[in-house]
């Protein structure tokens, strides 16, 4: 079904156009239960002018006896498939403990509302969980102007919203209190980009040092947001000769990159230079040598994700959480 603009048809369509609100109009589609006979008439005749007909995956989810959360996930050009997976299928698998019906949307960067799923199902959608929210995200804004329970995974960038994070700054603190025990003096940090999360990161270093007056030679570079940019990286920077005595990578997928470049650089893991990355992926256990890492609690963010947004939807106070991650020492330090 299309519209005078060419573009589908939706429940906010119908709702603009009668002026009943989208739950009102998702019931005349579905029987007209519990709706006023005149509203029924006036919703009726703007789908019967628009030729509307309803998606049937979406009449049948209004038969629903389970709460539907929507899982928005922004696909970025970095995206980082192998930990955003891990942390995914707990989600899911959580969501089944909890009696839940998963639905999950990649949302592209240019991608407008219209072609999110927040803006299609009205009513279907009890809830919203928010993966990769950006400054000024149309999905935030169009999810607070329609009222839509939602919170967001991450620090969000926009004030009141709920969240759920990791604990990024004390997460690398308490790692600086094991590095400093080794009498590391020179340090250089691989970030991706300029995100609330690894300025948090580079926070619980930079504010460990101060509050110890431990004196390290810290070295921060930003931008690197693949395997690859890791790699030419530490190729055209580290050599036998000069390289730190320890390298933080933001990202354990990121730290293959490294360790291919210290290989063919000759330098030896952890002999001359120790590595730490963030987020214990399965495979980083199997990584030669094995790779000391911050281990997010997947199954607890994905608790809190589930508890947060189901409280929210059922209209009670909810503050922000964030969850402490643990450090797992493997060869690589």
């Amino acid at each position: 079904m299309k519209n005078l603009n060419g573009k589908k048809v939706t429940i906010y369509d119908i709702a603009n156009l009668s002026g009943f609100s989208p739950k009102t109009v998702s019931r005349v589609i579905n029987g007209g239960e519990k709706v006023k006979e005149e509203t029924y008439r006036a919703i009726q005749k703007v789908i019967d002018e628009l030729s509307y007909v309803p998606n049937a995956y979406a009449k049948n989810l209004t038969k629903k006896e389970t709460t539907n959360i929507l899982i928005s996930v922004k696909k970025i050009d970095s995206f980082p498939l192998i930990w955003f997976q891990t942390l995914l299928d707990r989600v899911l698998q959580t969501c089944k403990e909890f009696g839940v019906n998963a639905i999950v949307e990649y949302f592209g960067e240019e991608d407008t509302i219209r072609n999110s799923i927040i803006s299609s199902t009205g009513s279907l959608i009890d809830g919203v969980i928010v993966f990769y929210e950006s400054k000024d995200d149309i999905r935030i804004n169009y999810l607070q102007k329609n009222n839509m329970p939602f919170i967001v995974f991450g620090e969000s960038r926009t004030p009141d919203v709920v969240y759920v994070s990791n604990n990024n700054f004390q997460a690398t603190y308490d790692m600086m209190e094991l590095v400093t025990k080794e009498n590391i003096k020179s340090m250089l940090l691989l970030m991706g980009g300029e995100s609330l999360v690894n300025k948090d990161r580079e926070k619980g270093i930079r504010t460990f040092l101060t509050d110890k007056n431990y004196l390290m030679d810290l070295q921060v570079i930003y931008g690197l947001t693949t395997i690859d940019s890791v790699y030419s990286y530490a190729i055209n920077n580290l050599s036998n000769q000069n390289h730190p005595d320890m390298i933080f990578v933001s990202g354990d997928e990121k730290v293959q990159g490294l360790i291919r470049a210290c290989y063919e650089k000759g330098i030896t893991i952890p002999d001359d230079i120790s590595i730490i990355g963030f987020d214990n992926i399965p495979i980083s256990q199997y990584y030669t040598p094995a790779l000391s890492t911050i281990s997010p609690n997947y199954a607890m963010l994905a608790q809190k994700m589930i508890e947060g947004v189901l409280a929210i939807i059922k209209g009670e106070s909810v503050t922000s959480v964030e969850v402490s991650p643990k450090f797992v020492r493997r060869q690589s330090f």
